[in-house]
């Protein structure tokens, strides 16, 4: 997958919007209200990568299934659950699910 997949598929949700986030297309969602959700993924086109934001558990379960698609971002944020996504080896099925776990957490609603 590339990054310009990534993104077409990000955008195809429901709700989801794209805003400049320190020079990266952040994704955020609408809530229940129908307010702008907190950003739940960043893209970084050159890198070819996206960052997703999990809990630390939801970190650990897909790097501990999948080491060289997910992995955490090295700083305090990807101590957090930050996690990077390698687009080159992620399949859409996982990018999916991925995404619907950092939307739940962003308070989005699908």
């Amino acid at each position: 997958m590339t990054s310009a997949t990534a993104r077409d598929l990000v955008l195809s949700l429901e709700g989801v919007t794209e805003h400049d986030h320190f020079g990266k297309g952040a994704y955020r969602g609408r809530t229940a209200k129908g307010k702008p959700s907190k950003i739940f993924m960043t893209l970084w086109i050159e890198e070819q990568r996206a960052v997703l934001m999990l809990t630390v558990e939801q970190q650990a379960d897909l790097h501990g299934r999948h080491p060289k698609v997910f992995f955490p971002v090295p700083n305090k944020w990807g101590e957090h659950g930050a996690t990077f996504v390698e687009l080159s080896a992620v399949t859409e099925k996982m990018l999916r699910e991925a995404i619907a776990i950092a939307q739940e957490n962003a308070g989005a609603v699908s």
